[in-house]
This record gives C-alpha cells, sequence and structure tokens, in this order.
C-alpha cells in the first residue's frame, strides 16, 4: 500500500514539476519578448519539453498567462499580508494604505511584472480565483476582508465590492502609468495624492 502511495505521490510531483517549469518559461519569455512575440513551442523549447507536453497543462499561451497573473499576484499579495499583519495597527484604513504601499514599492521594483499585469490583468481574473479559494486563498481573503470592514461600517455589500474594483484599477492605471511612463510624475510623488483619494473612497455615508 505504501509502495503504491509513493509510486502516486511520485507521478504529482513530476507533474507539478513540469507545470512549474512551463509556467517559470513562459514568465521568462513573456517579460522578456512579449506574449505576441511568444510562441508555444518557445515556451515548451525554453521549458525543455515536447510541444504536446504544454497542451498536458494548458490549453493556450493564454491560459498560462492567466495563471502566471494570478500566481504572481497571489505570491505579492501574500507577502503584503504577512508585512500588513505586522504592522501593528488594527485600523482598517491604515492598514488598507500600509498594504497597498507595499505592493506599489513592489511594483516599483519589478517592472517587467508592472508590464505583464498591467496589460493583462482584469477584474474577472480576479472573479476566478474567487471561485478558486483554494488555490488564491491570500487574493480571496484580502478581497473578503476589504468588503467585510467596509460593509461592517455600514456600507451595502455591493458598494463595497464596487469600491474595491474602483480602487483597484486606480492603483493599477496610476503605477503603470507613473512607474513605466513617468507621467504626469513619478510614484513617490503622486502617492500621497493616491492615498487622499483612496481614504476618500473608503468612507461611508450613513446620512
Amino acid at each position: 500500500m505504501t509502495l503504491k502511495n509513493d509510486g502516486i505521490n511520485f507521478i504529482q510531483k513530476k507533474k507539478l514539476l513540469k507545470e512549474k517549469e512551463l509556467l517559470s518559461s513562459a514568465y521568462d519569455l513573456f517579460t522578456k519578448n512579449s506574449i505576441e512575440k511568444t510562441s508555444i513551442d518557445d515556451i515548451a523549447k525554453n521549458a525543455g519539453v515536447a510541444k504536446g507536453t504544454f497542451y498536458l497543462y494548458f490549453t493556450d499561451k493564454y491560459d498560462i498567462l492567466n495563471k502566471i497573473i494570478l500566481q504572481k499576484s497571489n505570491e505579492i499579495i501574500k507577502c503584503a499580508l504577512d508585512k500588513t499583519n505586522s504592522f501593528g495597527s488594527n485600523d482598517f484604513r491604515e492598514r488598507t494604505l500600509f498594504f497597498i504601499d507595499y505592493i506599489i514599492n513592489y511594483l516599483k521594483h519589478n517592472e517587467s511584472l508592472l508590464k505583464l499585469i498591467n496589460k493583462n490583468i482584469s477584474w474577472g481574473l480576479y472573479r476566478k480565483a474567487i471561485m478558486k479559494p483554494e488555490a488564491y486563498n491570500e487574493v480571496k481573503m484580502v478581497l473578503d476582508t476589504f468588503t467585510k470592514n467596509l460593509v461592517n461600517e455600514g456600507m451595502e455589500i455591493e458598494e463595497a465590492e464596487m469600491t474595491l474594483f474602483m480602487i483597484f484599477e486606480l492603483v493599477g492605471s496610476v503605477c503603470f502609468t507613473t512607474i513605466i511612463l513617468k507621467e504626469p510624475t513619478d510614484i513617490e510623488s503622486i502617492k500621497p495624492v493616491l492615498f487622499k483619494k483612496i481614504l476618500a473612497m473608503l468612507k461611508v455615508d450613513i446620512s
């Protein structure tokens, strides 16, 4: 029984390794050459596997792109969440700004990732993460915590979700424009204004 289980575990580990190698290969090529200039042949060759192996894990290069974006986003969010939890403040707004500031600084030092995420990310992709909490626990945890805090303060759930969407779009757009394009100024100069606008969006109208 143990030998059988060991055999199954070995196969599962081998499959996970192949998938990881393909994801790493695709990320490397996407950030260096762009998605448009990268073919499935390129990804497979760079990973050292046959082209047919690619299709055992992904339907096409946009499928692997979506998984890369969610994987990378999950990693960033996990780090930001860990840092925020050790931040010390229990104030929801302070924790939100600290969390966002960490992500901004991370993207500032990882421009290739920012380009990849900003160009291809969508709210729908994050909605997929909500539907697969076992794979993207950190993403779901942050989304749930954010909306729950706003609901607890008196905001309707629909408005809380829309507020999250708007902050999501605002931060992504500002990061890309100021970090990559350096317009209309640099990210550090615009950050106080960005945070001021985010705080305004977090206010609940109880009138």
